[in-house]
């Protein structure tokens, strides 16, 4: 359950102190904030000055605490509030991206807790601020679960006797309390749409880019596939060549040979001397033996 944060807010008294914040003032004001911020009559027109007013004025009307505040003990109070909630809706968003399954939403909660906790070095006291603010733009959690699954705290609190339709009447009930977009918020989300649609372009430019490179290079490579294929052929065809030339050299050779033995077997050697008739027969007996060996 919750209980008043450690964090004093200056009193209208200079020097001094106010009490601290009770669970019912940080309801109170959050109430009056969002119902202040969704005025049907001034919307989103208002200066801060009046709006800030405003947010004092019913505040302090349905303040039942007995505690003087101040615009701006209110003012830095919120921010408090704002900036904690804002936290926790943070923490909640990173254990929903976690996915675990097989705990409940009441555990989730818990390790929501102790992952502010490990985070910013203090606990989260204001849950049921969370639980007016969790729906509203700023504060709802990026995933869209843990929508409820809080420790069970009053669902309301009347504040005077406002009639059955007044949504300021009461707090945490179930009326719409989302702020209407302000001029500055419409700008700023034209220019995001903008850059959005310039990051789309430039993504499909880049894709398109990347398409007419990547063909460019499986033409590329296909053409030096091409390449090698004919100079592969090229080298076959000359190496084929080259061994007909040698065949044909060897026929050449071996004709010569034969003609040369044939010439030597075939000569007259009773005009020559006996050295020269013995160096015939000699070879001829050699051609002989070898053809004899042959067959």
């Amino acid at each position: 359950s919750d209980s008043p944060p450690e964090v004093e807010n200056a009193s209208s008294t200079k020097g001094k102190r106010g009490a601290n914040f009770s669970v019912e003032e940080d309801q109170l004001l959050v109430s009056a904030w969002l119902n202040t911020s969704v005025d049907p009559v001034s919307s989103n027109e208002q200066t801060q000055a009046t709006f800030r007013q405003k947010v004092w004025e019913y505040f302090t009307q349905y303040n039942k605490s007995g505690n003087t505040r101040t615009i701006t003990s209110l003012l830095s109070r919120w921010g408090l509030i704002s900036e904690r909630t804002n936290k926790f809706a943070g923490c909640i968003a990173k254990v929903n991206a976690l996915h675990k399954s097989g705990i409940t939403e009441q555990d989730q909660i818990i390790n929501v807790k102790a992952l502010f906790l490990e985070i910013h070095q203090k606990p989260f006291l204001l849950e049921r601020c969370w639980l007016m603010l969790k729906d509203q733009p700023k504060f709802a959690n990026l995933n869209g679960r843990l929508r409820a699954s809080v420790p069970p705290t009053p669902e309301s609190t009347s504040i005077g006797e406002g009639g059955e339709g007044d949504c300021g009447s009461r707090l945490g009930d179930g009326c719409n309390l989302e702020r209407p977009i302000g001029k500055k918020a419409k700008k700023a989300n034209r220019k995001n749409e903008a850059t959005g649609k310039d990051v789309r372009e430039y993504l499909t430019k880049k894709m398109k880019f990347i398409d007419e490179v990547t063909q460019l290079e499986e033409e590329k490579m296909l053409i030096e596939r091409e390449k090698l294929t004919i100079e592969k052929e090229r080298s076959e065809e000359k190496l084929k060549i080259e061994k007909e030339k040698v065949m044909i050299e060897k026929k050449k050779f071996e004709m010569q040979y034969m003609l040369e033995e044939e010439r030597i077997m075939m000569k007259d050697t009773s005009g020559l001397t006996g050295t020269q008739k013995a160096f015939y027969e000699q070879l001829q007996e050699e051609i002989m033996a070898k053809r004899s060996s042959h067959n």
